[in-house]
């Protein structure tokens, strides 16, 4: 016969047999599964028999239903399966299947059994034998191993010194209320379930007290009676806990002996917690280690796949040349350059800057570039492609990523260049005669002949923020002498040094001031270096991108 096996948000556990009929699951009291859970729906899902086994439907529920961490809409049933119900986690075990490890927790009724509950802060006391016996299992306890491996090594250590006749671990979910039990050893009950008292859990998981339970029939009053009913003779429940938090329970009791457990026992049993807690912790930030470096790995790979992405040669002769360079603030980057050779001999230059940082930022860069590569032969004209392109993002991106963009055509042989700009911070230029190497300036050269300036341009709209947006494009002549254009995203101006001082525009301006006889390659490491001096120890807060264009 099939069963669920169902753990409610505040750790009590429900067991249902499925009897071959549909079975509806919900807050409704009509479900033939009952949830008291406020994320749940009045009819939240069902389960229905067929000829190849049960199968679940979603009901068109608030919150969904999810089958091992997927989706469901109807979704057959395995063994060992994941039903997860708002916030109740429901385990499917098929017909014929051993439910041997189940641990239920039972709900209370009067009764006339003694359970003594011990406070959080109430100070351990253990004999020196005992306090020995913790010394020696401290290291056995507390060694980085796998979450598994410690607490089987923790239930026999339990075993061993305590002489449970069953046992279980209980383990919280991180920042929930839901508990698993990873751990349950040598069940004897019916159909081998471990029941255990809701009150005992509760106690631990909510007040972190230590439970000690004897089937004593002279005791007062308790509502504990439920383990009497189930057999237990004696039991202990104590709540694993590190540095005020509470990570789960350690619960054991005896069912053939009359023999109670004492004060020591438990107050032994709260002693291998402690251990058990930092052992816990120990393995899961051991396991957060290994993912970080799984995540590491799967960044680097990102990184190489988003370089591969920047162009491979860029121009490199008298006419014209062209150096770029980008420094992720991340291992993967928000900024995007290319350069684009026509057939006429123009060349296309972008610089851009997606919105925000990491990999959403670098996943947008690269739908952005795909775009690029497959409309830049569509027209000459820089506004008419931006008009294109932010179409593009606002179909294609959430309303809080956007993109600033610079657009050149650069034409060598006339020396001109038509821009538009997407919200980008406009291209600095320097032209004249004393952009040649060793040169001086010729008597009739202009006034800002060799003087950084910014082209005038419309700014524009980011690229997602309107979609009707229409972008215009500047055309400018930058005469017969060389000329060096100079673009950049804002990691440049807005990096900061240790007193949170930014780079700024004015200090590019002169940094670029006077140096416009160097060749884009030399351009770009002066204003490295320079970056690099003023930054100093504080660390790269945002991409930076960095694009010299020199004609002549």
């Amino acid at each position: 016969m099939a069963e669920l096996f169902i753990t409610l948000p505040d750790g009590r556990t429900m067991h249902y047999r499925l009897t071959g009929a549909p079975a509806v699951i919900g807050r409704d009291a009509t479900c033939e599964i009952t949830i008291d859970d406020p994320s749940t729906s009045r009819h939240h899902a069902r389960f229905v028999p067929t000829a190849r086994g049960y199968v679940v439907e979603d009901m068109g529920s608030r919150n969904g239903t999810l089958v091992n961490d997927l989706p469901c809409s109807r979704t057959p049933l395995a063994d060992g399966d994941r039903i997860l119900v708002g916030a109740a986690l429901a385990v499917f075990r098929g017909a014929g299947t051993q439910s041997g490890t189940a641990v239920i927790i039972a709900e209370e009724e009067p009764g006339s059994h003694a359970t003594r509950y011990v406070p959080a802060d109430q100070a351990l006391a253990l004999s020196r034998r005992r306090l020995e016996m913790i010394c020696e299992l401290s290291e056995r306890l507390t060694t980085l191993q796998d979450e598994t491996a410690l607490l089987e090594n923790a239930l026999s250590i339990c075993f061993e010194t305590l002489h449970f006749e069953r046992g279980a671990v209980g383990i919280r979910r991180r920042n929930q209320r839901i508990v698993d039990w990873p751990v349950v050893k040598n069940l004897r009950g019916e159909e081998g379930e471990l029941k255990i008292s809701g009150s005992l859990l509760r106690r631990a998981l909510e007040h972190g007290e230590r439970a000690i339970f004897t089937d004593s029939g002279s005791a007062p009053a308790d509502p504990t009676v439920s383990m009497v009913q189930h057999g237990i003779r004696s039991a202990m429940c104590v709540p694993l806990i590190h540095r005020g938090q509470i990570l789960g329970v350690i619960y054991g009791d005896r069912t053939s002996t009359s023999t109670a457990y004492t004060d020591e026992d438990i107050d032994f049993l709260a002693a291998i917690a402690r251990e058990v807690s930092i052992g816990l912790v120990n393995s899961q930030l051991l396991e957060d280690q290994q993912q970080m470096a799984r995540l590491s790995h799967d960044l680097d790979v990102a990184r190489g796949i988003q370089t591969s992405l920047f162009p491979k040669s860029l121009p490199d002769e008298d006419s014209l040349s062209v150096a770029a360079r980008n420094d992720p603030g991340r291992r993967v980057s928000g900024d995007y350059y290319d350069v684009i050779r026509r057939d006429d001999g123009r060349v296309w230059c972008v610089v851009a800057d997606v919105s925000g940082e990491g990999v959403g930022a670098a996943l947008l860069m690269a739908n952005l570039q795909a775009a690029v590569r497959m409309t830049i032969g569509e027209s000459d004209d820089p506004g008419a492609l931006l008009t294109r392109w932010n179409q593009f993002v606002c179909q294609n991106s959430s309303q809080d990523r956007f993109v600033t963009c610079i657009l050149i055509l650069v034409d060598p042989v006339e020396h001109t260049v038509r821009l538009a700009s997407a919200g980008h911070w406009a291209p600095i230029v320097v032209t004249g005669a004393s952009l040649s190497a060793g040169a001086s300036p010729s008597a009739g050269a202009s006034p800002s002949a060799g003087v950084p300036r910014e082209l005038e341009i419309d700014a524009g709209y980011p690229l997602g923020v309107v979609d009707s947006a229409q972008f215009k494009t500047t055309t400018a002549e930058l005469g017969d002498d060389p000329a060096m254009i100079f673009c950049y995203t804002d990691g440049v101006i807005e990096a900061m040094d240790p007193e949170e001082e930014m780079f700024g525009h004015e200090r590019l301006i002169k940094v670029l001031a006077n140096r416009g006889d160097l060749k884009p390659k030399a351009i770009i490491k002066h204003v490295g270096r320079e970056l690099a001096a003023f930054v100093g120890s504080a660390q790269q807060s945002d991409d930076i991108t960095m694009m010299a264009i020199r004609m002549g």
